[in-house]
């Protein structure tokens, strides 16, 4: 009894006042990240507080898990790829769109320090976790994309067929023929 009352005093007086408190101080650093000021997203201008001390702050909240989000795009956008991928790799993400959008962006990350392994493992990784018809051929090509530059030619294959079989609709899969034409031709008609 004395356990299931400290759980419940634990998260009305101590959680749900954070929540609340992380939720507002959230907003002061969403607002420059929409401006593109992503120095000033992340540390704040002196009057409100950035993503990394919203993280510092709320981390175990769910503002605070955004923040990592929020703080690995900016710093790709800052040109901070070693920051950035340290960010993105703690953000848990709570829906599978949102898992997508952490796993390309780490893709992005990988992509510009020219670690392409690791670039379409993750690409691949957010076209199969968003699992819809705008994100998930988007992300797929970018594997495709990235394994054809790096020459293997059966691998983007592979991720071009995936794409004009489950997202046809899509604007990828709509003009996706064009590169499975090239690929197969490169390949020798495979």
């Amino acid at each position: 009894v004395l356990a299931i009352g400290g759980y419940f005093a634990y998260n009305k007086l101590y959680m749900e006042p954070r929540v609340e408190s992380a939720m507002e101080a959230i907003a002061g650093p969403q607002s420059y990240f929409m401006k593109d000021s992503f120095n000033l997203a992340l540390n704040g201008d002196g009057n409100v507080s950035g993503f990394l001390a919203v993280i510092e702050k709320y981390g175990n909240t769910p503002s605070g898990n955004m923040s990592r989000l929020y703080a690995g795009i900016s710093y790709m956008n800052l040109g901070d790829l070693d920051n950035a991928i340290t960010h993105l790799e703690k953000f848990k993400p709570k829906t599978d769109e949102v898992a997508g959008l952490a796993y390309v962006n780490l893709g992005h990350a990988y992509a510009d320090k020219k670690d392409y392994k690791k670039a379409i493992d993750m690409y691949k990784k957010a076209g199969e976790t968003a699992e819809n018809n705008i994100q998930s051929p988007t992300y797929l090509k970018y594997a495709g994309d990235l394994m054809a530059e790096q020459n293997d030619l059966k691998g983007a294959l592979e991720m071009y067929r995936k794409i004009k079989q489950l997202y046809p609709l899509s604007q990828e899969g709509q003009t996706i023929d064009l590169e499975i034409t090239y690929a197969e031709t490169k390949l020798g008609g495979k």
